[in-house]
């Protein structure tokens, strides 16, 4: 789905920043214990941010055991922990650097990387309190499956077309994606609104329809528009049942087809 050598160009500071913070979570960012291990002895148990770490162990039998304990035992200053052994963690970095296939789409690649957390190395790389495979390195915050989102691009945009994703907060355009796919449905290019070219403040619907205008000049073809406050946007996005929420929200998170 998103091409091996995608473009990415014209990209606004601030919009992608935003989209940046509406649809990635970083493990870097967050506040985490990290136990480290060599065969079981612990080697390194701290705090990413300087806090004690409550019950920090000397020797580990169950990784999973420990890292639900050491969540438990520090949850108020944590925001995950991870317990791994340190020679697991060299193998799976070597493992996932040398995994990339030139000619793959990137998150089929991603996607197989994880799929060593859940399977090869779930035993020696552990978090709590969610898995490793949905907690390091960065995850999307889709609230779907890769598969997921890999069957709404194909019910919902046309090959050898654009989609925008417009998102308003407090009477402007707080973020912006421009998608351009190709006959195969890849992403090939991804943009946002140049504020220097586009009005992004004012009425939602007229800030939107500006912003396909400005997509159908640069990338062509505008086919589908989802447009959204942030609010319905982050409720959707969060939701497990997500034609229930997309219900609820009505006319604040509209996905047309267009053209």
């Amino acid at each position: 789905m998103l091409h091996g050598d995608v473009l990415m160009a014209d990209l606004d500071v601030d919009q992608w920043r935003n989209a940046q913070h509406l649809l990635l979570r970083s493990a870097k960012g967050a506040r985490r214990v990290v136990c480290l291990l060599e065969k079981g002895e612990v080697v390194k148990c701290r705090h990413t941010h300087g806090a004690e770490v409550a019950q920090a162990p000397a020797k580990v039998d169950d990784l999973q055991a420990a890292a639900d304990a050491l969540y438990e035992a520090n949850r108020e200053t944590a925001d995950f922990v991870l317990v791994a052994e340190r020679d697991a963690m060299d193998e799976y970095f070597a493992e996932y650097q040398n995994a990339w296939q030139a000619d793959e789409d990137l998150d089929v690649f991603v996607s197989r990387s994880w799929s060593l957390l859940r399977d090869r190395y779930s035993s020696s790389i552990v978090t709590a309190p969610e898995p490793a495979d949905q907690t390091l390195g960065l995850q999307w915050k889709l609230g779907a499956s890769h598969d997921d989102v890999v069957a709404a691009a194909e019910a919902f945009v046309a090959p050898d077309s654009t989609a925008v994703l417009a998102v308003h907060d407090e009477g402007a355009l707080w973020t912006s994606l421009i998608l351009r796919f190709d006959g195969d449905r890849k992403v090939i290019s991804i943009g946002t609104a140049d504020p220097s070219l586009v009005d992004i403040h004012g009425d939602r619907a007229e800030v939107t329809q500006r912003l396909v205008t400005f997509a159908n000049g640069r990338e062509g073809k505008v086919g589908l528009v989802v447009s959204a406050t942030r609010d319905a946007a982050e409720r959707f996005l969060a939701a497990d049942d997500k034609a229930a929420v997309l219900a609820e929200l009505g006319d604040d998170f509209k996905v047309e087809r267009v053209g």
